[in-house]
């Protein structure tokens, strides 16, 4: 073999064992809709709906900075809910090729309303956490599909649900589309 040959099979050789280059991905921004765990905030409340939103910038290759707002509520006969909840925190992601898995600490504030038609409407805030990660998918020039769970908790969480077999669920999982640029 000639040596010129070798180089240039070593060259061909490594251009597809190395990982695809892409562009740098230095942050991230995410919104889709969002489930909580029944009796999460109130005793006697079934799971809610809502929406997040979560924008995180890489400050370092695979460890950022994520900032997360998210508001949940629910309208059963007679009786209305909402939280809100704003936390920060650090991610760490990992991915290849597009893909990418990501996992968070997040620690902040929740606020909760409650209204019955009956009785005179109620509210705390509290200190709130976050616990999980998610993944992404990639679809298409910079968005991406991405799916997250996370175990969520707050220091005003009640400590029994409908019965004593039916403690708070602390869950929070969602799914949405992400931007990354």
């Amino acid at each position: 073999m000639s040596r010129s040959f070798t180089v240039s099979l070593v060259i061909l050789l490594i251009s597809f064992v190395s990982p695809v280059q892409t562009r740098a991905e230095k942050a991230d921004v995410y919104f889709g809709y969002s489930r909580v765990g029944a009796n999460l905030y109130n005793v006697y409340t079934p799971g809610m709906n809502g929406w997040q939103l979560a924008m995180h910038f890489k400050q370092i290759h695979f460890i950022g900075f994520e900032g997360d707002v998210s508001h949940y509520n629910q309208n059963p006969s007679g009786f209305s809910e909402q939280v809100t909840l704003a936390m920060v925190g650090p991610r760490l992601t990992f991915g290849a090729k597009g893909f990418s898995a990501f996992a968070h600490g997040l620690a902040g504030l929740a606020h909760e309303s409650a209204t019955v038609t009956t009785f005179p409407s109620t509210s705390y805030d509290a200190t709130s956490y976050a616990l999980g990660g998610g993944a992404d998918v990639p679809l298409f020039r910079g968005f991406k599909l991405r799916m997250t769970g996370d175990y969520l908790g707050n220091t005003n969480a009640p400590t029994t649900g409908y019965s004593p077999s039916n403690a708070p669920s602390h869950f929070r999982a969602g799914v949405g589309i992400a931007y990354h640029f």
